[in-house]
C-alpha cells in the first residue's frame, strides 16, 4: 500500500472510531434519563459496548500510527 493511502485510511478509521465513542456516550448519558428499567438495559449495555470496542479500536489505531511515524523518522535519520 503506498505511504499516502496508508496513512489516510488510519487516520480515517481513527476518525470514525472517535465519532462512534462519542455516540457511545451520548448514548450512556441518554440511557440515564430512560424511565422504563427495560429500555435503560437496553441502552445501557449497548452504549458500554460501542464504548469498549470502539475504545479499543482507537488505541489500536493510535498505537500503530505511532509505530510508523517512529519507524518512518528512523528511516529518514539513516539516510542521511
Amino acid at each position: 500500500m503506498r505511504p499516502f493511502f496508508w496513512w489516510a485510511f488510519h487516520i480515517l478509521v481513527l476518525l470514525i472510531c472517535t465519532g462512534f465513542f462519542i455516540l457511545g456516550i451520548n448514548m450512556l448519558r441518554g440511557a440515564y434519563g430512560m424511565q422504563s428499567p427495560l429500555n435503560f438495559f437496553i441502552a445501557f449495555f449497548g452504549s458500554s459496548m460501542m464504548i469498549l470496542i470502539s475504545g479499543a479500536l482507537i488505541v489500536g489505531f493510535v498505537i500503530k500510527i505511532i509505530l510508523r511515524w517512529r519507524s518512518t523518522l528512523n528511516n529518514q535519520l539513516n539516510q542521511r
